[in-house]
């Protein structure tokens, strides 16, 4: 059933080229792709003035409670300060890369370093950028996408922070809240998602990971970086 939290057209084929590369990265070895290459302009979006109409609706279904503008424009905020290092124009890939990654936290509850999220943007990069439909793809949709997966990173960042301090029962309202939201809103499935993240550790195994107090994709998304 379509609803107002649903994803846009450009969004349901971001999702589908997402579930491609999940199997094709497993199988393959990732195209050649210049790791120091700045974001393509089809990812860089002049943020808007107002999040779209469907933002809010797709944070209160994750939450089970209903949103307020002031949280999304915090969510935003905090999102663009910490992931974007505040620059001009919002970045679509940073924001998806934060998003898969603070799903993944929550199921695996080992927090989203900064090499794990760089990770993730580079295997967008080789797997996913290429092959997304950009010809005639109206900004807005562009534009809804980015804002859904900042807001959605940092909520769940930041709801897998203090459910990892209040036992169990939190802990799995984390989890059902990534998986619910993973489907709902890219058609993905959680523990194939972590099951690739996890083959990415190789590419960080070198580089030190947060502490455990720093768990949460709000918290680990730079060196130093505070929870919201």
């Amino acid at each position: 059933m379509k609803t107002i939290a649903s994803p846009n057209p450009w969004q349901q084929a971001l999702g589908q080229r997402l579930a491609q590369a999940m199997t094709t990265s497993r199988l393959a070895h990732a195209p050649q792709t210049d790791a120091t290459a700045p974001a393509t302009t089809h990812w860089r979006l002049w943020p808007r003035d107002l999040p779209g109409e469907g933002v809010a609706p797709a944070l209160t279904e994750m939450l089970g409670v209903a949103s307020t503008p002031a949280l999304l424009q915090q969510c935003l905020q905090h999102f663009r300060q910490q992931f974007g290092g505040g620059a001009a124009q919002d970045d679509l890939g940073l924001a998806l890369a934060a998003y898969l990654g603070a799903c993944r936290q929550a199921f695996d509850q080992e927090p989203l370093t900064p090499q794990r999220w760089q990770a993730i943007v580079q295997w967008l990069r080789a797997w996913v950028l290429d092959e997304l439909p950009w010809d005639d793809v109206p900004l807005a949709q562009r534009q809804d996408a980015f804002e859904r997966m900042a807001v959605l990173a940092v909520a769940l960042g930041e709801w897998t922070v203090q459910a990892s301090r209040q036992g169990q029962a939190m802990v799995a309202s984390a989890t059902w809240m990534a998986r619910s939201s993973l489907r709902g809103q890219l058609g993905l499935d959680l523990p194939a998602l972590c099951a690739v993240l996890r083959g990415l550790d190789s590419t960080t195994a070198a580089n030190p990971s947060a502490s455990g107090e720093d768990l949460g994709a709000a918290a680990a998304s730079r060196p130093g970086a505070k929870p919201v």
